[in-house]
């Protein structure tokens, strides 16, 4: 077992967030570039038992494996280099995965980040993410609303918090790739708005260089100004670059207001063919669009000071247990402008 493979094996089971199978775990990390099949996972699972790494479910090995608080650590502190390239591959594979489509999104599977809030917190949280959604900076108009105690997949709410998924920009990848449109996910960044409009990029990620989701790191980083940005228009937002090919334009134009009225919006500029876009170059026969971050509505619980635990491109989630957040914020009490 290589480095790579026991990082891949370990990281698995951390975004799993519960007992998982060597099966699953074989599937998730093949789409990372990582070959191991089931087989070998399950081997190299017990080389992490022994090691106090992993343990077994409640089931005994046979109903699979746990990540421990010893795992954790050592997927912490992994070399970087063990770790690069699986955000980028981590993305494909979940985009790939996505059965939703506008024309029947009810049974459709979509990409939902989760943050954890202290459940004394609801209102207020409700109260500062509100303007956010008013001022379309999320990726659309959707939440996910998930009790203590409750499963949310394969994350368990803990006792006393509360989690909120909200839309994560692959959702819009796994669209366009379910209407046969390869999108190209070149970067995050910060996304500097004067008057409500996109004027520059003030700190880029690329994805392929990085083993850790870019937004994340930049809220936890203190460089994002969404309340400002929500309640002036003037501010810094998390944001992606993507390409599409240039060729499908006229598909993607015609498909934006389709998602946008089933709550899925979030592409704040459209370029133009073989142009740059906000100073960015891209390929020859791609068109560029800046897509605001699945976290911006959570971005502002950092930024008001309220404790929060951000995990983003949490897990694939089905369309239908999502609401608008205006019901989220009837639940909480808190006033909307529409």
């Amino acid at each position: 077992m290589t480095s790579r493979d026991r990082i891949a094996i370990l990281r698995a089971l951390r975004d799993a967030g519960g007992i998982t199978g060597s099966a699953e775990i074989a599937r998730q990390i093949q789409g990372w570039g990582v070959d191991l099949g089931p087989r070998a996972v399950r081997l190299c699972l017990e080389e992490l038992e022994h090691a106090g790494l992993v343990a077994p479910g409640r089931r005994g090995r046979g109903g699979g494996r746990k990540l421990t608080a010893r795992g954790m650590l050592a997927l912490q502190d992994a070399p970087v280099l063990d770790r690069i390239g699986l955000t980028a591959a981590r993305m494909d594979s979940l985009a790939y995965r996505m059965t939703f489509s506008p024309r029947d999104p009810a049974p459709g599977l979509i990409v939902l980040n989760m943050t954890l809030i202290e459940e004394a917190d609801f209102h207020a949280a409700v109260q500062e993410m509100v303007p956010v959604f008013e001022a379309g900076l999320g990726m659309g108009d959707l939440v996910g609303l998930f009790r203590p105690n409750e499963s949310a997949g394969l994350f368990q709410i803990p006792a006393g918090r509360i989690g909120l998924g909200t839309l994560c920009s692959i959702t819009l990848n796994g669209a366009l790739l379910n209407e046969r449109i390869p999108v190209i996910s070149r970067f995050a960044g910060i996304l500097e708005l004067h008057h409500g409009e996109p004027v520059r990029f003030t700190d880029i990620i690329h994805y392929d260089g990085t083993s850790l989701d870019p937004l994340e790191i930049f809220i936890r980083s203190g460089l994002t100004r969404v309340r400002d940005a929500a309640r002036t228009g003037n501010g810094r937002i998390g944001a992606s670059f993507r390409e599409v090919p240039t060729c499908a334009l006229g598909e993607v134009e015609r498909l934006l207001p389709r998602l946008k009225a089933v709550g899925v919006g979030g592409v704040l500029l459209l370029g133009k063919p073989n142009q740059p876009l906000l100073g960015f170059p891209v390929q020859e026969g791609r068109t560029g669009l800046i897509v605001a971050g699945g976290l911006n509505p959570c971005a502002v619980l950092h930024e008001a000071g309220l404790a929060a635990e951000h995990t983003a491109m949490a897990q694939l989630f089905e369309y239908r247990i999502l609401r608008h957040y205006r019901e989220l914020a009837i639940e909480a009490g808190v006033a909307t402008s529409m």
